[in-house]
């Protein structure tokens, strides 16, 4: 556990403020990442008109989460050694830096340095933040459900705002007004509360990190379907039903948007469903209909799919780090099981935005998502089996 120092100079446990450290650090990570947001709609249509090809437009999207696979244990100790402030203050920083240059324009070596920033940011951001949220002890599951809903906004926000001020400006200076607006999440930071060093969580153990249980497996393969190769191919989903770039970015765009409304609107309304259901209920649930949406896809039923994977994959985002939590509580810690998670879904969604346009373009959608649906489903009767020990209704 991370501690405070109080007036009087004793070390207390903390209580209120990690609450409320939960929802000023969301509020950081929402404006963080309002230009990565930006990107997911705007690389793929504009990417070529740059100079880059579609592998290095999947590089791209991609390199920042595979930076976090090998980020996500060191940020944790980093969080663990220093206290949650110190690593959230230096992170925004970070982001809003490599806002600013992916609006330069300055070649692909600057654009791709400023992603790998950029996952190493994020990394510091999304373990802070969750470790605050996980210090409350009480009603954890609305803490979680609000702090993913706080998250949200900013790329909510900027999928709205992003493509009519790129349509208006021009990438960089687009580009250079979300940085612009990226700065709030430095003024936040410093108004969160000071948290110490001193920990009793010791460091994070790297093969506890990669370890493959079930719960991992799961994440990983819901993550590389709907968070990676999901999103960077609805672009190649829907194209055949808009011929121009700007009509395709704009509904690009809206479904993203759609994405994030459901990710704030559910993760707000799962926060207090949460005080009558237990968490592991609304989760097993979730992982059925977003299973069921990947299926739906392959069968040609694109639309309904998209949706209702959009719709359930929020709760599973939002949930799967208490889940890991809870499963893991006898064997790691806190951060350890932080880690874990948040390593194996940032290895999937990397993988799904680094090969997703590539094997859509091989194989076809049907035969792509037909074949994902099946290994999750194979997955997930197994989770059923062994790691969740709830009923699912």
């Amino acid at each position: 556990m991370l501690w405070v120092t109080s007036t009087n100079k004793k070390l207390t446990p903390i209580k209120s403020a990690s609450f409320r450290g939960a929802l000023v650090s969301s509020g950081v990570m929402a404006f963080a990442g309002m230009g990565d947001a930006l990107l997911y709609p705007v690389l793929p249509v504009y990417g070529q008109d740059l100079g880059f090809s579609v592998l290095v437009i999947g590089l791209l999207l991609s390199v920042n989460r595979f930076v976090r696979i090998l980020a996500n244990t060191p940020i944790a100790n980093t969080v663990n050694q220093f206290g949650m402030k110190k690593v959230l203050i230096t992170t925004a920083i970070l982001a809003t830096i490599t806002t600013f240059f992916y609006g330069l324009e300055l070649g692909l070596i600057s654009f791709l340095i400023a992603r790998i920033l950029w996952g190493l940011s994020y990394s510091g951001l999304k373990i802070a933040t969750l470790n605050y949220a996980a210090l409350t002890k009480k009603n954890s599951g609305m803490a979680f459900g609000f702090s993913q809903s706080i998250k949200t906004l900013g790329s909510f926000f900027v999928l709205w705002f992003g493509p009519i001020v790129i349509s208006s400006y021009g990438f960089q200076i687009g580009f250079s007004i979300i940085a612009a607006l990226s700065s709030i999440s430095i003024f936040l930071a410093l108004s969160l509360p000071k948290t110490s060093s001193e920990s009793t969580e010791g460091k994070i153990e790297t093969r506890r990190t990669f370890y493959p249980n079930t719960i991992n497996i799961l994440v990983f393969l819901l993550s590389i379907t709907v968070d990676g190769i999901l999103v960077v191919t609805l672009s190649n989903l829907l194209a055949n039903d808009y011929t121009t770039p700007d009509k395709l970015l704009a509904i690009v765009a809206f479904y993203l948007l759609l994405k994030r409304l459901f990710v704030f609107s559910l993760s707000f309304i799962s926060s207090f469903l949460t005080l009558k259901i237990p968490t592991i209920k609304l989760f097993n649930i979730a992982l059925i209909a977003t299973t069921t949406a990947i299926f739906l896809i392959s069968f040609n039923f694109v639309i309904t799919g998209i949706v209702i994977a959009f719709l359930f994959n929020p709760i599973i985002i939002t949930y799967s780090p208490l889940v890991a939590i809870k499963i893991q509580s006898k064997k790691t810690n806190t951060l350890q099981a932080i880690s874990s998670i948040s390593t194996w879904w940032d290895l999937g969604a990397a993988l799904g935005a680094f090969s997703g346009i590539f094997l859509i373009e091989t194989i076809g959608h049907q035969m792509l998502f037909l074949l994902l649906a099946t290994f999750i489903t194979i997955t997930l009767i197994t989770y059923f089996y062994g790691d969740s020990n709830y009923s699912i209704i």
